[in-house]
């Protein structure tokens, strides 16, 4: 760029440089481009320009701006056009918080379970509220303060947060009132936390990011600021440092078990003093325990998520490995034809049902054969026989945060890992999920040892992204070939030994069913780096469902209750009977019972004779 003749200047995350692109005629000394480091798109958020660097490459290459590039434009320009529209008919429509008396905005902070403040309306002056003071609508700005678009949120379902507008290249920020002017911006993962902190008189800018989401597309908005505090839950804040760039973040490191600005507002901790004492992200090669104390107290301090999330479906899973943590490596095998990736999807699906973002590298079979398995196990009912019920669960369905690679068949390993990364950056994946290995090891009849190194490669190569990007990395690999009499171990999977040594975890499907009259099929923990908890875990097919969900046992039924059924089956009214077969019946029994008393009579008697 600079060879063509544009000055560029070096930012924490983007290059900026000026906007050539802008359809206005004067030439502001705003007008100015973004363009992302790692991955080349480009942003103006001035004329609302941005795509691929090979759509910019092609601008700046040439003089002329070509027809399909300005047909591009000219709807990025449209769609601006109809969201300004849009949003002024909102405004129309809603009201802001200044407008609303005292008691109808404790009323609405109620509704909502925001901490309340005098001066609360104050700090969300931006936001608007629906005449029926059921839904707030929180603007979302971008670099140049503008309205890009808008967080939509419905009182009784505040977790639902709806995101709505153009490109979304924007965020929520406020300050607090009455503080400052500062340099420094608290990225926070609630709007509970935002008020918190400004009710606390928190310089800087307070700026929510909705479950700690940051798309690369919003990072030019916080290109300015020269220090950030980071303060939420440390998984997930350090997938947003690494975006930002570890040398102007700060972590706020949980005290006493109190994670977010809420939890400390609510203990009575001074929120000022754990901004102040907010620790930097980056630390050197070397270290001493001195650096790594507040790590470690913070983790003793909240070992229930250190564990990781915990699955839903399989409990007795849970209680083996603790849960799914993140930068970690499983390693799961089998038998073919076992259910290796139908038990994966599952155990993928419960994890996304929590907000684990997930990738599936799916190289065995297709991804829409995948999805449906997937869809018909978060169903629980054979999708075939109940078409009508299709789009409410597909439409459910689509809002878990769920990618998959386009991949299929043999493929490269570099390929593979550089669509891997890609995803990881643009989409904040914490779990890749690869069936299988043995699909990225080559075409063509290789020596045995090439194979072999292949796979090291390959190991090695997963392994290293799980560690550097704080990722969990599921690995589905073919064990050897040996009998079905015996049981497969971590010396049973295919390849040297440096699967299993590299793997955090370490999971087995025994299938005992076609070996024994009464064979079972489980899942055996092999290893188990974190807790070393070793153990078995049932696996029940349930065929409608696609599922290895345990069932529910059911109730037992109490003795009462059982004899009360006998009669009410022995005598039912449904079936009349004669009274005197009734009669018959049971002077039979009656008999029965003194033909057996005589029996006994005699014996005792035979006895006494002799």
């Amino acid at each position: 760029m600079r060879q063509k003749g544009f000055a560029v200047q070096d930012g924490f995350t983007s290059l900026t440089t000026k906007c050539s692109l802008c359809l206005s005629e004067e030439n502001k000394p705003d007008s100015k481009v973004y363009i992302n480091k790692t991955t080349g798109y480009f942003l103006c958020p001035k004329c609302n320009a941005h795509g691929d660097w090979n759509i910019l490459e092609r601008l700046i290459k040439k003089s002329k701006v070509e027809g399909s590039i300005k047909d591009y434009f000219d709807k990025l320009q449209q769609d601006k056009y109809e969201f300004d529209k849009h949003w002024e008919n909102l405004l129309a429509e809603t009201t802001s918080l200044l407008n609303l008396s005292e008691n109808e905005v404790l009323d609405l902070f109620r509704l909502f379970e925001f901490p309340y403040h005098t001066e609360a309306h104050k700090v969300l002056c931006d936001v608007r509220v629906s005449k029926d003071q059921t839904v707030l609508y929180f603007p979302l700005k971008n670099s140049l303060d503008t309205i890009i678009g808008y967080r939509k949120i419905q009182a009784g379902r505040e977790e639902e947060v709806e995101t709505c507008g153009h490109h979304l290249a924007g965020l929520f920020s406020c300050r607090s009132f009455k503080t400052l002017k500062t340099d420094q911006a608290i990225l926070v993962p609630s709007i509970q936390d935002v008020l918190s902190l400004a009710s606390n008189k928190v310089a800087g800018k307070l700026i929510w990011l909705s479950n700690c989401s940051l798309p690369p597309v919003v990072l030019p908005v916080l290109e300015r600021y020269q220090k950030l505090c980071l303060w939420g839950d440390w998984e997930n804040m350090r997938a947003v440092a690494e975006k930002l760039g570890e040398d102007r973040c700060f972590f706020v490191r949980p005290t006493d078990g109190l994670v977010t600005a809420s939890e400390a507002a609510s203990a009575n901790l001074s929120l000022k003093t754990l901004v102040s004492e907010a620790k930097p992200a980056s630390h050197r090669s070397i270290t001493t325990f001195a650096s790594l104390r507040d790590d470690v107290y913070a983790e003793l301090t909240n070992i229930d998520k250190v564990r990781g999330v915990k699955w839903k479906r399989f409990p007795a899973l849970t209680k083996l490995l603790g849960g799914h943590r993140r930068g970690e490596l499983t390693v799961m095998t089998g038998p073919t034809g076992c259910g290796k990736t139908t038990l994966c999807a599952e155990m993928s699906l419960d994890l996304a049902q929590q907000g684990v973002t997930t990738l599936w590298g799916s190289f065995e079979i297709r991804n829409f054969r995948l999805a449906r398995t997937m869809l018909q196990q978060f169903a629980g009912v054979p999708l075939e026989q109940n078409l009508n019920e299709f789009p409410k669960f597909a439409d459910e369905f689509q809002k878990l945060p769920i990618f998959y690679l386009a991949f299929h068949g043999q493929q490269p390993i570099k390929v593979v890992m550089e669509a891997v990364e890609h995803a990881r950056y643009m989409y904040d994946i914490s779990h890749v999920v690869v069936d299988n290995v043995q699909f990225m090891l080559g075409l063509g009849e290789e020596r045995e040892g090439d194979r072999y190194l292949r796979q090291d490669a390959v190991i090695t190569a997963f392994r290293t992204f799980a560690t550097a990007r704080h990722c969990h990395v599921t690995l589905v690999m073919h064990p050897r070939k040996e009998r079905d009499s015996e049981d497969l171990s971590t010396s049973s999977i295919f390849g040297s030994a440096k699967a299993s040594q590299e793997a955090d975890n370490v999971l087995i499907i025994q299938d005992k069913r076609l070996t024994a009259v009464r064979g079972k099929k489980y899942l055996q923990v092999a290893k188990n780096r974190y807790s070393g908890d070793l153990g078995i875990v049932p696996l029940d097919f349930d065929k409608d469902a696609l599922s290895y969900q345990p069932k529910k046992k059911a109730k037992k039924q109490d003795e009462p209750e059982k004899l009360l059924d006998n009669c009410f089956q022995e005598y039912s009214l449904d079936e009349p009977q004669d009274i005197s077969q009734i009669l018959k019946s049971s002077k039979s029994k009656n008999n029965k019972k003194e033909n057996v008393d005589t029996f006994l009579n005699d014996i005792l008697n035979l006895n006494r004779t002799r």
